[in-house]
């Protein structure tokens, strides 16, 4: 670390702009993709006697950690104003 550049807090933001920025979404692409093929659907035909049930419960878990992981972006963002309104101070938030 010199004066003005902290590295190590440089790779930090680096390696979670790149998960969250690009992870996310793909995530999110291979719920679509898992619950297409889990259901029978492939470029638009429907194949009705070909139903996968494990990767339509795959896609369902995608769709879950993308939820879960934009809800705690959303709180660890809002963890001071909630603090301060409820009393919960959560996520690292501290009384002022």
């Amino acid at each position: 670390m010199n004066g003005w550049l902290d590295v190590g807090a440089l790779l930090k933001v680096l390696v979670f702009g790149i998960v969250a920025g690009a992870g996310l979404p793909a995530l999110f692409a291979v719920g679509v993709r898992s619950q297409a093929v889990g259901a029978g659907t492939i470029d638009g035909q429907h194949l009705a006697g070909d139903r996968r049930p494990l990767l339509t419960a795959a896609a369902y878990l995608c769709f879950a950690l993308v939820a879960v992981a934009i809800a705690a972006g959303v709180l660890f963002v809002a963890r001071d104003f909630i603090g301060h309104h409820t009393g919960w101070y959560v996520l690292g938030a501290e009384p002022s």
